[in-house]
Formats: structure tokens, C-alpha cells, sequence
């Protein structure tokens, strides 16, 4: 995996095909996210499969809070952009020849979280149904 551009978000810029951005303020520093906001960092990938396996290793980043080492300020915390550049060229060099089994990996991933979706949909199903069959016996 070669590096790819990590910089802070500007509305005037143009909005590339293949690229997300990373929270970088509040203890969710880091967090990937599909929707800029003022707070973050725009991760700029060649394609859709760079794409792919860097929102996984920053999400997985994120959840282990791996990121929370680097965060200072004493009100809202926040992450240095080089602080972020350098912990993700870590993580990505550290990945090298395991790539194919982290692309699984990523794969699994995507997979559960479409599953976990799916279970997510039907729950508020249920939870719709539960109301409307009660509320079917009141008095309007």
C-alpha cells in the first residue's frame, strides 16, 4: 500500500472520487466519517480499493482508541495532523506484507456490518410493530 494524502478539510477545496475524511477534534478523534465536517481530515486515496482498506484500518483505529495517545488540549481535545499523519504511515507499514490477510480481514468486516445493519432495520421493525399493536386498543 503506497501512502496517500492526508490533509485538513477546506470547503473551497474540490472533492476528489476516492476520499473520506477523519474526525480530529473530541475524544471520537479519528473516526472515519463519508460526510466532511469543519473539524476533520480529508484521507485522499487513488481508488476504491485503497479506499477501502484505509476507512477499515482507521475504523478499526478508532474503535480500539488508538488515537487517544495523541489527543491534547485541556477543553476539547484534539489531534495534530502530523501526530495523525505519522500513527497511520506506522499502522500502514506495519501492515506490509500482510496485506492479503488484512483485505479478508476487511472483507469479514464489511460483511458483519451488513449483517449488523440488517439485525439494526429489524429491530426498529419490531419495535414498530410492538407499538401499533398497542396502540390499535386506545382510545383516539
Amino acid at each position: 500500500m503506497k501512502a496517500v494524502k492526508i490533509f485538513t478539510y477546506n470547503p473551497k477545496n474540490q472533492k476528489s472520487e476516492f476520499e473520506f475524511y477523519a474526525l480530529s477534534k473530541g475524544l471520537n478523534s479519528g473516526k472515519p466519517l463519508d460526510v466532511p465536517c469543519p473539524n476533520c481530515f480529508v484521507i485522499s486515496c487513488r481508488n476504491a480499493e485503497e479506499l477501502d482498506v484505509y476507512r477499515s484500518l482507521l475504523f478499526g483505529l478508532w474503535q480500539t482508541k488508538s488515537f487517544h495517545q495523541f489527543l491534547i488540549g485541556s477543553v476539547i481535545p484534539y489531534i495534530r495532523i502530523g501526530d495523525f499523519k505519522n500513527f497511520v504511515s506506522e499502522q500502514v507499514s506495519h501492515l506490509k506484507g500482510k496485506e492479503k490477510v488484512f483485505k479478508n480481514d476487511v472483507r469479514k468486516v464489511k460483511t458483519l456490518e451488513q449483517r449488523e445493519r440488517h439485525i439494526y432495520e429489524q429491530l426498529l421493525l419490531i419495535s414498530e410493530l410492538k407499538r401499533i399493536y398497542i396502540a390499535r386498543h386506545l382510545k383516539r
